[in-house]
């Protein structure tokens, strides 16, 4: 598994045939072509300075090298191939009692990993405790399953073996002989929906967008089926407020870590929520990834991983549902004191993920003097240069806090 994919970069992922363009390397080819021979002639002895430039070169270019890799996004089931069909979330019994739950993500070129869970599917019946990682692989229309574990997922675990055929995901879970008697297993696969998909704003909502227009938004773009385009700000500015959003991230089964499907909410402008597909993350599967823990879906960025993993499969339809409580002061002379913090509570698919998250006065990295606490801001919807849309997203708000 690499821990860094230099896709966020990537021109071609925005396009919705399924095909990609020519991605630009991080450093230009010819640069090096040109450096290292001006580097072996700088001095028949080199010195310190230069050899240090000599090996500095030669490292990042495996570097440069990555940025011909390249990553299809997909943005309909009929586009997206085989193993879309097999990839998903499944449910079942074990033992003919046991309700348990698996998600399995689709790797690319027919092999595939995954997540049996003790109790059904997150945030439907899993006990967020017990749960045994396996991997897979396609051959003539059969997808063969084995458990993994170790280090790394790196050894087989032989107490888990099973097939994928036609939606059907039977076997045998030795695990669970703690719990039943029989440990033959049987799921089907299942497309779940969030409670608030498709909530109707009330009659009191800023409706930003409806499929309509794009006039809430700078530089907003319609595409696809009136759909919201990424890397778009709301006009207006908001102080405490609630919000529906649903979001839709694309199918790319190659991408990994930070490349696979990445898009932001950001609330202010200033905390981002995570949108991308992190579908069957968890902390052994991605314990190596790059930002694999408050990068997943739902993690407010660079401070906290959302309470549960609550992703939907790629190209499903996935809300958002937050309340933001603006900051309240007190203020004495020239002194001005903070009398309650700015707090987020976000829902992802309907599950609370944070709950009242009290936020700092200024994000990771950032400067305090330049802290936004005290000011309300817009919404911003992140470009990463992939192909996740947006749709039905309106807003109510504390009339007092808007702008």
């Amino acid at each position: 598994m690499s821990e860094y994919h230099p896709t966020d970069a990537f021109p071609g992922a925005d396009r919705t045939d399924g095909k990609v363009d020519e991605f630009t390397p991080l450093f230009p080819k010819d640069l090096f072509n040109t450096m290292l021979p001006l580097c072996v002639m700088w001095a028949p002895r080199p010195s310190k300075i230069q050899r240090v430039t000599w090996i500095a070169l030669l490292l990042l270019y495996p570097i440069n090298a990555l940025g011909a890799e390249q990553h299809p996004a997909f943005t309909t089931p009929e586009s997206a191939g085989p193993d879309f069909a097999v990839q998903g979330e499944y449910r079942g019994i074990v033992g003919q009692t046991l309700p348990i739950g698996a998600q399995v993500v689709a790797l690319g070129q027919g092999k595939f990993e995954g997540i049996l869970f003790r109790g059904g599917l997150p945030g439907d019946g899993w006990d967020e405790a017990v749960y045994f990682h396996f991997r897979g692989e396609t051959q003539e229309g059969t997808t063969s399953i084995v458990g993994i574990h170790g280090e790394r997922l790196q050894f087989d675990n032989p107490n888990l073996n099973g097939t994928i055929v036609k939606d059907q995901f039977r076997g045998r879970a030795d695990m669970f002989r703690n719990a039943v008697d029989d440990p033959a297993f049987a799921m089907t696969k299942v497309h779940r929906e969030s409670a608030t998909l498709g909530a109707t704003p009330p009659s009191n909502a800023i409706v930003l967008f409806d499929g309509s227009h794009t006039e809430e938004w700078i530089d907003g773009k319609i595409v696809d089926d009136n759909l919201l385009q990424v890397g778009t700000t709301s006009k207006r500015e908001f102080g405490s407020f609630h919000l529906h959003l649903e979001f839709r991230t694309p199918f790319m089964p190659t991408a990994q870590g930070m490349g696979r499907g990445n898009s932001g909410l950001y609330v202010k402008r200033t905390w981002e929520i995570q949108i991308i597909d992190s579908f069957g993350w968890d902390n052994h599967n991605r314990k190596f990834e790059r930002l694999g823990d408050f990068a997943r879906c739902g993690g407010i960025h660079e401070m906290v991983q959302p309470r549960i993993n609550m992703s939907y499969p790629p190209l499903s339809w996935q809300t958002y549902d937050v309340d933001f409580s603006a900051a309240r002061f007190r203020e004495d002379g020239d002194t001005v004191q903070i009398v309650r913090p700015e707090m987020i509570t976000v829902r992802h698919n309907g599950v609370v993920i944070h709950d009242r998250y009290v936020l700092p006065l200024f994000s990771p990295g950032g400067d305090a003097s330049k802290s936004k606490v005290k000011s309300p801001g817009p919404l911003f919807l992140q470009d990463h240069k992939n192909p996740v849309r947006f749709r039905n997203i309106w807003i109510t708000l504390d009339p007092a806090t808007v702008k």
